[in-house]
């Protein structure tokens, strides 16, 4: 009888007890749903003057989503078409939730409102808002790249501002510049001799991939001081752990992107809220790709710590010039370290690998600029010919700086970038700018207004000759203000370098048949038929 009586009281405590968490749980979601209706409503009446962007839905609450999802295979040319001949337009958000408000900026006055006159009200966007910038800091930890300044950080911008300086007294130094001399002139001339014995009418190389290869050899020796060789065929457990988690990262962000939302708003915490909770944990751990993510992530952290004891270990330590190196004489901790120069890898290997990807591109489309650049290199920089800044510079050589400017015009290796206000903002214009709302600037598109460029399609490395360096705003492909691009003139130099290496002995053909169109990493890679990959004939002079 007794047992009957505390069964009856578990049953009506275990009633009760699910009875409170569905009131709780509904209460909690309804005001969610409220406060974010109330938001998403005032972000709305802010930007009731703004022109929608062109085509279907842009001016309801993401009426615009269908229109995306279909154009995803060619998205930078949608966003194009859609914001194309407008200073700024707006796609509006959920009617519910304050997320998904993105606003393309094409005019230079707002990039430059932006990025340096009210550079601490854009920063990196709110993860609770954004899944995709949720799953790229799973990935990359909490550095730089992820790192929020201004009134958008918990400690306005102090850390970021650290890490900045850091990094900006890093490149500056005198031996670290001179070692990138060494080893991309080093690293250049073994990717010719590898393209060199692939020479033949029927023998296809993937130089997309030649490029990712040379790029990441170099970072391992300049960020790392640890030889890699991967252009010749050696792998490397950094390199293809990068990469694996970078790919899987993406995918499973864009996947993750309804779920992810729903669960913050329609779903009670701890199951929901912000950042998905307990059912986001699940769904992720659901997911072969992000599984696959978080198991490359862990060969990273590993890789980076016998990076890290192995330099700390070397007697020759004084006398390394290596990032790492240099940061660990500086005194920093190991997990500073080793986010730092992760970060530093994904801002500079695959970037620069995109650049000189686009470039041969455009060279073998343009066989008559190819010849001319092949011209000017062996009259001023035959084969033997030492290559450094001063002899790869725009007065020097000023068809290959038009070639390299030209393809960052046409192909820029970040072709979008959103920050998100964290304050109200009135843009130049007059345009109102609501707290939460993302303003993106877009280089690909500012690179093809025919009221900047004469015949923007058109590859014409001739228009920047004579060269005078274009405003950041203007040109804002390496960023611009407090934010420009540290490594801005490592990149440029790499890319000099490799094209100069590599024409004064080849010769570069696209293979035929070949469907060229945007590739799935974070930065501007080709795909081709489906896969990522460039492939061309190389031939001698």
């Amino acid at each position: 009888m007794e047992d009957g009586k505390e069964s009856a009281l578990s049953k009506q405590l275990m009633v009760k007890t699910l009875l409170g968490y569905g009131i709780f749980g509904a209460v909690q979601v309804l005001y969610r749903l409220i406060s974010g209706w109330r938001t998403s409503s005032r972000m709305r009446g802010l930007l009731e003057d703004m022109p929608a962007a062109n085509g279907d839905g842009h001016d309801q609450p993401v009426g615009w989503i269908n229109d995306l999802l279909a154009n995803l295979h060619r998205i930078h040319d949608w966003r194009l078409e859609v914001s194309g001949g407008q200073a700024i337009s707006k796609s509006l958000g959920f009617s519910w939730h304050p997320g998904m408000y993105v606003l393309i900026a094409n005019d230079p006055e707002i990039v430059r409102h932006i990025l340096k006159d009210e550079f601490n009200k854009y920063t990196k966007p709110d993860k609770a808002l954004d899944p995709i910038w949720f799953y790229f800091q799973e990935f990359l930890g909490d550095g730089i790249c992820v790192r929020k300044h201004g009134v958008g950080s918990e400690d306005n911008g102090e850390d970021w501002g650290h890490m900045r300086k850091v990094s900006s007294q890093i490149f500056s130094r005198k031996n670290f510049n001179s070692l990138m001399n060494e080893v991309f002139v080093e690293k250049a001339e073994v990717l010719r001799r590898f393209l060199q014995r692939s020479r033949g009418e029927t023998k296809q190389v993937d130089l997309q991939s030649c490029f990712f290869n040379f790029t990441f050899d170099g970072i391992m020796r300049i960020f790392f001081g640890e030889e890699s060789n991967t252009a010749v065929g050696v792998p490397n457990k950094y390199g293809k752990a990068f990469d694996t988690a970078q790919n899987n990262m993406k995918f499973h962000s864009v996947d993750s992107i309804g779920p992810y939302i729903f669960f913050s708003a329609f779903l009670p915490w701890p199951l929901g809220g912000r950042h998905g909770g307990l059912a986001r944990w699940l769904w992720d751990r659901l997911s072969p790709r992000y599984r696959t993510m978080k198991s490359a992530c862990r060969v990273l952290d590993r890789e980076a710590d016998r990076l890290v004891k192995k330099c700390r270990d070397d007697p020759q330590l004084p006398e390394r010039r290596d990032l790492l190196a240099l940061f660990i004489q500086a005194k920093f901790s190991a997990d500073f370290v080793k986010q730092m120069v992760l970060h530093l890898i994904i801002a500079g290997r695959d970037t620069t690998a995109c650049l000189l990807s686009w470039t041969f591109y455009e060279l073998t489309r343009n066989q008559d600029v190819q010849s001319r650049l092949h011209d000017e290199i062996m009259q001023k920089l035959p084969p033997g010919t030492k290559l450094d800044m001063k002899s790869l510079s725009a007065s020097e050589m000023p068809y290959l700086n038009g070639v390299i400017y030209e393809a960052l015009r046409l192909w820029p290796p970040v072709p979008f970038d959103p920050k998100m206000a964290f304050e109200d903002d009135v843009l130049p214009g007059g345009w109102k700018v609501p707290a939460l709302a993302q303003v993106a600037y877009s280089p690909y598109n500012m690179g093809r207004d025919p009221k900047r460029y004469t015949e923007p399609e058109a590859f014409r490395p001739e228009r920047w000759i004579p060269f005078t360096a274009p405003s950041q705003h203007e040109f804002p492909v390496f960023q611009a203000g407090p934010r420009i691009c540290l490594g801005m003139d490592m990149a440029l130099f790499e890319a000099k370098t490799a094209t100069v290496e590599l024409l004064r002995h080849c010769r570069f053909e696209m293979v035929p048949g070949q469907d060229i169109t945007y590739g799935d990493k974070i930065t501007m890679d080709i795909k081709s038929n489906g896969k990522e990959e460039f492939l061309v004939y190389v031939s001698d002079w």
